[in-house]
């Protein structure tokens, strides 16, 4: 496939957009955002009249999780629970799923699939409204922007003294598989709630999930009955609720088995009980990680583990780690370590230089385009796209060496001898380890033009691209790419994207992408790139070849890329004068 990368060069005043490069005067990028109805579609959180307490809410994993109080004397179980409130985007609406969810990924992309997949109810939930409870003690709702865009999540339901049911046809999750490994004791549904279990359809009101009446229409039926007030269900339970939960915790013979706390090399790793993922960020750049001792392991009591602490382990690619119970209770952790690019924090500078300028570089050359910002308690690069002798020059600060080849002033002023201004860069820095993730602080005013922001990880049989060998092979690992005409993600479609807060005190917001081994995600900005090119547009013999071709994915990584451009079209010399991307502390996470 023929791709086109957006970087940005300068020269002589010119440096257009993507990373550094002349650009004419009236050219842009060809993102535009396009104005409608509103695409927000944020659930933040359900309040529920039965709850115990306020739910967990995992919002990367698009999953909550409530502990309900237990049900009334009258009721084995909840055969519903009722809505109180709803917090979420404005004018987006929440619908049941219809129909059964076989499994639920965590991935956000694979997330967004999913919910462009399942059907959903024409009912509309809202407060006071009451949902049927499941066997399996698992609902699904989608949040539906004002656009028609979707997001699905998933209602985990914790019932003191109540399992929830196992079958075949309970959804394949392994969030719903950690909700009912903490169920206390098992006991029998009632039938109603049994019967939903099977249902197809979220309509009918018999089914687990449906939208069984409103709370003003439920009032009216006996208390302790399926339709009671939650106040009395509350009042009612409170003493059973008090004895359950110490019968359960006397019938447990062992703890859930857990990794409490680890480290490797010394150094404490970050624990994230929710996607069962372990990993160092911080050990010192360029450290072997093939073979780290882990220094550290704390279990909780009982629990045994298929690792040695004192031994070594290739935690650059990842290890799994199973600790189990006496009672046969097993988990998988993913362990990984890493490190940071330094200068990274954006924090050290040297003139308008990120230090260390062996790992960062810019286009500044005659037209200075990229320089140090200070705002509040921000230290971060101002990047904006600026103009001389009647050219658009991108800002830009990357991984890079710029002219390395010494092309003078005149030649690089030349488009039609540097079709590609690429060409007159050598990208790429040594680098062995494998992120999944990249996040970075950053703010953004295009002027209708786009930014860049993107992370190539590389596999190389050489090292500079200057010096590149025709037998030499330079695959691509992994990649994620952000371009957007707005900081708030409102333009384009980028799927490497998994969230874009909102602006901080300082007018940044943080922008997490998620690293894609092997070939890109679909519609990724990559494809319009010229990161695939590995025919030179030059024919002068000091053009740069930083083509790639696709790899696995599961090639050693020896190089990294990391581009921040204010424009997005640079090397083909279009930009809008004055476009400004600022960036404050990268940071890889593993």
């Amino acid at each position: 496939m023929s791709f086109k990368n957006k970087f940005f060069w300068q020269v002589f005043a010119m440096c257009s957009c993507a990373v550094y490069t002349l650009v004419s005067l009236n050219g842009c990028s060809a993102d535009y955002d396009t104005f409608g109805k509103s695409d927000y579609r944020v659930l933040s959180e359900i309040t529920l009249a039965e709850q115990e307490s306020s739910p967990a809410v995992y919002p990367d994993n698009h999953r909550m999780e409530f502990d309900l109080v237990a049900p009334p004397e009258s009721l084995e179980t909840w055969d519903s629970v009722t809505v109180d409130a709803i917090d979420m985007s404005h004018f987006a609406s929440l619908h049941l799923v219809k129909g059964k969810v076989e499994e639920f990924p965590t991935d956000s992309v694979k997330l967004d699939s999913l919910a462009d997949k399942v059907s959903v109810s024409e009912n509309v939930i809202k407060a006071g409204n009451k949902i049927a409870m499941p066997s399996e003690h698992v609902i699904y709702v989608v949040v539906v922007s004002e656009s028609g865009k979707k997001s699905i999540w998933q209602l985990n339901f914790n019932i003191p003294e109540v399992k929830p049911k196992s079958s075949s046809s309970a959804p394949k999750s392994s969030n719903t598989a950690k909700s009912s490994s903490s169920a206390k004791s098992a006991a029998s549904s009632n039938s109603s709630a049994a019967s939903c279990s099977s249902a197809k359809s979220a309509v009918s009101s018999s089914c687990s999930t449906a939208v069984l009446a409103s709370s003003s229409s439920a009032a009216s039926s006996d208390s302790g009955k399926p339709g009671e007030s939650s106040s009395s269900a509350k009042n009612e339970s409170s003493s059973s609720a008090a004895s359950v939960a110490s019968s359960s915790s006397a019938a447990k013979s062992s703890q859930p088995p857990k990794i409490l706390a680890l480290s490797i090399a010394g150094r404490a790793a970050v624990v994230d009980e929710e996607s069962k993922s372990i990993h160092v960020d911080d050990l010192d750049f360029r450290t072997d990680l093939t073979s780290l001792e882990l220094s550290a392991l704390e279990l909780s009591d009982g629990a045994t583990a298929n690792v040695e602490v004192g031994k070594p382990y290739d935690f650059g690619s990842g290890i799994s780690v199973t600790v189990e119970n006496a009672d046969g209770e097993s988990e998988t952790y993913t362990v990984k370590a890493g490190y940071q690019l330094p200068g990274s924090n954006f924090n050290s500078w040297k003139g308008d230089d990120v230090t260390p300028d062996s790992i960062w570089g810019n286009a500044n050359t005659i037209l200075i385009t990229t320089e140090k910002k200070t705002s509040g308690s921000m230290i971060g690069a101002i990047i904006k796209t600026g103009s001389a002798l009647t050219k658009t020059a991108s800002g830009s600060l990357y991984t890079a060496d710029f002219n390395p080849n010494g092309v003078g002033t005149l030649s690089m002023a030349s488009s039609s001898t540097w079709p590609d201004g690429n060409e007159l860069l050598d990208f790429g820095k040594p680098f062995a380890a494998r992120p999944e993730f990249m996040e970075v602080k950053f703010s953004y005013e295009g002027k209708g033009d786009s930014c860049d922001i993107y992370i190539l990880l590389e596999n190389r049989t050489g090292n500079k691209n200057v010096n590149r060998k025709s037998s030499d092979v330079n695959k691509l690992v992994a990649s994620a790419w952000f371009r957007s005409t707005k900081a708030d993600n409102s333009g384009r479609k980028n799927p490497d994207v998994v969230s874009v807060s909102e602006p901080d005190e300082n007018g940044m917001r943080t922008l997490r992408l998620k690293l894609k081994y092997g070939e890109p995600l679909s519609g990724s900005p990559i494809e319009i790139s010229s990161t695939f090119n590995t025919k030179l547009a030059s024919s002068n013999k000091s053009a740069i070849n930083n083509g790639l071709v696709q790899g696995a994915g599961d090639e050693p990584v020896t190089h990294i890329r990391v581009v921040f451009a204010s424009s997005a079209d640079g090397n083909h010399y279009k930009g809008s004068k004055g476009a400004t991307l600022i960036v404050d502390e990268m940071r890889l996470i593993y």
